[in-house]
């Protein structure tokens, strides 16, 4: 696991919650729709092999933008919704930092397009910032287009020198744009210095380029590779669960990572059905109170996936009742210890399966305070987790309740818009 990755992780845990979004075909923008920020983000397939999902894919509101990614600063005028992705190849200590800032006109997006430089830097000890410099921008969308240069050093701490170069362009009321991060541990005393590399720049331009095609198709109303427009509508609004506007974990994912921890280094007995895994959507939320500006469990994810066939399905799911501990979660919750349960009864489905699981997987003695049921519909496989803060009885009721609505959602021919709070959820406040 990456240094980048942990420190990501232990970021995003400290700020998850829920956000509501609406998902459509369509994507012309009006009082109650909003665009697919997630369909126009990079895709696991538009990275350079080697580059793995983070898990750590999240749409910030507006009202969070400035304590969450910009340390403080003012949010710009007009700035109404910032998605961020991202990718590391572990083996190159290379990270890539999608992102994508929605703009209530493009006027404010031109005014407001300097505030990328202030949300560049990643999650890192104290530390010396040389730069930022600038260049010019890739070849694609409208003006401001900008190159920029700086590096996070942070080896005095113990971290690591982080050099950036991100590519930004406006595309109407969207700026949007692609870091590439090189993360270079300190160095021996007799370490030769660091030598520039051409080719994060012409990744990062690539990689723009890239970014504004599946930004033109979503606003056109065509999907791009990865990303099938209806699924949002699809997938259960568990970011209505948590009542306050803020974060929400998940988007697009593609197949293998619904299978496996890429990131993670991980092999397991799911592997095998990667060919047949068709790609999905997931949520994940923190449903729990704040306590001193700190999320609180119980956590709640739920993942869409459709596979080649319901037989590839149905046989993905008896891969994980025979290892359920080989499932990981979609959003960078730990999974915990899983063993299984009774079989839950879920209209709809063709077979389904259940799990109850310690959170803490490292105590053995820890209580089993977790839940989740995995069910095949057809050709789709979801998957539903809730995490933390809860008795066994009370997890696996929430679960178990989910894991319904979702069933109703996938068979019904209306968007699913809305969602009921299991009982034994508890309260919001």
């Amino acid at each position: 696991m990456s240094a980048r990755h942990v420190l990501i992780g232990l970021m995003l845990l400290a700020m998850v919650a829920a956000w509501p979004q609406v998902g459509a075909v369509a994507q012309e923008e009006s009082a109650d729709q909003t665009l697919d920020l997630a369909a126009m983000s990079l895709a696991p397939d538009d990275v350079p092999s080697g580059f793995f999902d983070e898990y750590s894919e999240q749409e910030t509101p507006a009202n969070w933008i400035s304590a969450l990614i910009l340390a403080g600063e003012a949010t710009p005028a007009g700035l109404e919704r910032w998605r961020q992705t991202f990718y590391f190849n572990p083996e190159q200590a290379s990270g890539i930092y999608v992102y994508l800032l929605e703009f209530a006109s493009p006027a404010q997006a031109e005014a407001g397009a300097g505030i990328i430089e202030a949300a560049l830097r990643p999650p890192l000890p104290e530390g010396t910032t040389i730069g930022p410099t600038f260049g010019p921008g890739p070849a694609v969308g409208e003006e401001p287009r900008t190159t920029t240069f700086v590096t996070y050093d942070t080896w005095e701490a113990g971290g690591p020198r982080v050099d950036a170069i991100a590519a930004s362009f406006r595309r109407d009321g969207l700026v949007a744009g692609v870091s590439v991060e090189r993360w270079v541990d300190p160095p021996a005393a007799d370490a030769t210095p660091v030598a520039p590399d051409s080719a994060q720049e012409q990744l990062a331009m690539s990689l723009a380029t890239t970014l504004d095609g599946r930004i033109t198709d979503v606003l056109a109303g065509i999907a791009p590779a990865g990303a099938d427009l209806t699924l949002p509508g699809a997938v259960l609004p568990i970011d209505q669960l948590a009542g306050d506007p803020l974060p929400v974990l998940g988007g697009y994912t593609s197949g293998i990572d619904l299978l496996r921890c890429g990131i993670c280094g991980e092999e397991n007995s799911l592997v095998g059905f990667a060919d047949a895994a068709l790609g999905g959507f997931s949520r994940t939320v923190v449903v729990g109170p704040l306590v001193d500006g700190e999320p609180t469990p119980p956590f709640v994810s739920v993942a869409v996936s459709a596979f080649d066939s319901p037989e590839d399905a149905l046989a993905v799911l008896e891969a994980i009742r025979q290892a359920p501990n080989d499932r990981p979660t979609p959003g960078p919750i730990p999974r915990g210890a899983k063993t299984l349960a009774a079989d839950p009864a879920i209209p709809g489905s063709t077979s389904a399966l259940a799990f109850h699981a310690a959170m803490d997987e490292e105590d053995p003695n820890a209580p089993i305070d977790s839940a989740g049921v995995d069910f095949v519909l057809g050709d789709w496989l979801v998957t539903v987790d809730v995490q933390g803060g809860l008795s066994a009885d009370d997890a696996m009721a929430a679960a178990v309740d989910l894991a319904s609505q979702q069933s109703a959602c996938l068979t019904s021919s209306d968007p699913c818009d809305s969602v009921t709070r299991p009982p034994k959820l508890g309260n919001t406040d």
